[in-house]
C-alpha cells in the first residue's frame, strides 16, 4: 500500500522502502474555499490510490479549514513558512521529490521540484484580487515558477499565459487537467430533487451558476441576462452558488436587479448537495471572463446539465461541442443564448447528452496518472532511483 502520512511543519526523515518520496506542501492549498482546494485534494488522493510512491503531506502551520481572504496572520504564517522552514524542512526529509500543490514554492530545494500554477488570471485582473495576492504575484510567484523544475497547469490556454508571462521554456510547463468526481452524474431520483427544491426553497424551473463572486465571474451580466430571460419565462429562478469571499461583493447587483425576488443565493452548498442541484436545473448559465480551466460547468456537464457560456478563454477548449457558446459576454448575448436553449428542448437533450460523454474524459485517475508521469521524467532527469 502507498504510504500516506500527514506531518507537521518539521519532521524527522522517513524510512526509505524501494519507491520514491514525494513530500507534497499543501500550505497555501489548504487556504483556498474553492477550486484550488478541491484540485489539490482529489489529486492527492488519487495519487495515493494510484502509486506505491510515499507521499509525505506538509501544510506549513496553515489552517486545515478554508479561511476567506484577509486573514493577514495567516498568511504571514504561511510566508514565513516558505522562505524560512521549507528549505529547512527538505533537507531535513530529503524526499525524492517536492511538490508544491498552489502558487508558491520554495526557491531552493536538495531535489526535483513541482509546482502547480492554476492560472495567471492575477496578472490579467489585478485589481480582482486583494493586495497579498497582488504582493505575491509580483514577488514570490515569478521566483517560485521559474525556481521549479516543473509546473503544473490545467489548459493549454493557461499554459501559453503561463510561458509569457514568465519565460521558462515551454517543455518545463505540463498539462494536468482535473478530474470530475463519480458523484457528477445524471440524477433522476424525483423524490430526492423535490427534497433539494424544498431544502433551499427552488421553483421546479431554474437555471444555476456555481462560483465565485469576484469581478472577473461576471455576475452582473448574468444577472442583467436573467432579467431579459425572465420577460419570456416569468416563473423562472436564477440560483447563484458558491461561497462569498466578502458579505458585500456584488450583492448590490442582485438587490438592484428587476429579477431579485426570482434570485436565490444559498451560498456555500455541501459537496453532497451539488450534484442534485446541478441536476435539477434548466441549464447552467456561465460568463466568466478568464478561468484557469472552469469546473463548474463540466460538473454540470457531468449531470446532464445543459450549458450556456460565454466563449471567453478556455472555455471552448475544454468544453468543445457539448456547450451553447454566446456571441459574447455581454447581457445581450447571453440572453439570447439562453432563451434559444429554454425554447429549443430537442436542442437542451442534445447538449445533455454531450456534455455527460465529454465529461467522462475527465477524470481524477487520468490527472494522477499524467503527474506521476511528470514525476517519473524529473526523477529520471536527477539520476534519482525511480519507482
Amino acid at each position: 500500500m502507498t504510504q500516506r502520512t500527514a506531518v507537521s511543519p518539521l519532521v524527522s526523515k522517513p524510512d526509505r522502502v524501494s519507491h520514491p518520496t514525494v513530500l507534497w506542501d499543501m500550505t497555501f492549498a489548504l487556504r483556498s474555499m474553492t477550486g484550488t482546494r478541491v484540485y489539490t485534494h482529489k489529486l492527492y488522493e488519487a495519487l495515493t490510490e494510484l502509486s506505491d510512491w510515499n507521499f509525505l503531506q506538509v501544510n506549513g502551520g496553515a489552517p486545515t479549514t478554508a479561511r476567506p481572504r484577509g486573514n493577514f496572520s495567516t498568511s504571514a504564517q504561511s510566508v514565513l513558512w516558505l522562505l524560512k522552514n521549507a528549505e529547512r524542512q527538505a533537507k531535513q526529509i530529503q524526499p525524492d521529490l517536492y511538490h508544491s500543490a498552489a502558487y508558491l514554492g520554495p526557491w531552493r530545494l536538495p531535489c526535483p521540484s513541482v509546482l502547480n500554477v492554476f492560472d495567471t488570471t492575477y496578472l490579467a485582473y489585478p485589481r480582482h484580487f486583494d493586495w497579498k495576492w497582488r504582493v505575491y504575484a509580483r514577488t514570490i510567484i515569478p521566483r517560485a515558477i521559474r525556481s521549479a523544475t516543473a509546473v503544473l497547469t490545467l489548459s493549454e490556454h493557461a499554459r501559453d499565459e503561463i510561458l509569457k508571462a514568465y519565460r521558462v521554456p515551454r517543455e518545463r510547463v505540463r498539462i494536468v487537467a482535473p478530474g470530475i468526481g463519480a458523484e457528477f452524474q445524471p440524477h433522476r431520483d424525483v423524490a430526492r430533487l423535490a427534497r433539494l427544491r424544498a431544502k433551499y426553497g427552488l421553483a421546479e424551473n431554474y437555471l444555476i451558476y456555481v462560483g465565485g463572486r469576484e469581478p472577473r465571474k461576471n455576475l452582473p451580466a448574468l444577472v442583467k441576462a436573467f432579467e431579459i430571460v425572465r420577460r419570456a419565462y416569468p416563473d423562472l429562478q436564477f440560483v447563484i452558488a458558491g461561497p462569498r469571499a466578502k458579505p458585500a461583493e456584488n450583492s448590490h447587483v442582485m438587490e438592484s436587479s428587476s429579477a431579485a425576488p426570482a434570485i436565490r443565493e444559498p451560498g456555500f452548498v455541501p459537496q453532497e448537495d451539488l450534484p442534485a442541484l446541478y441536476a435539477g436545473a434548466r441549464a447552467f448559465f456561465y460568463a466568466s471572463m478568464l478561468e484557469g480551466f472552469g469546473m463548474p460547468p463540466l460538473e454540470a456537464m457531468a449531470c446532464g446539465t445543459p450549458v450556456v457560456t460565454a466563449p471567453n478563454p478556455p472555455m471552448p477548449e475544454v468544453l468543445g461541442d457539448a456547450a451553447l457558446f454566446t456571441a459574447d459576454d455581454s447581457p445581450a448575448a447571453l440572453a439570447q443564448g439562453m432563451l434559444r436553449l429554454l425554447s429549443d428542448d430537442a436542442l437542451a437533450r442534445e447538449l445533455g447528452a454531450r456534455g455527460v460523454a465529454r465529461a467522462k474524459h475527465f477524470t481524477w485517475e487520468n490527472a494522477a496518472r499524467k503527474t506521476i508521469e511528470v514525476y517519473q521524467e524529473l526523477l529520471a532527469q536527477s539520476g534519482r532511483a525511480d519507482a
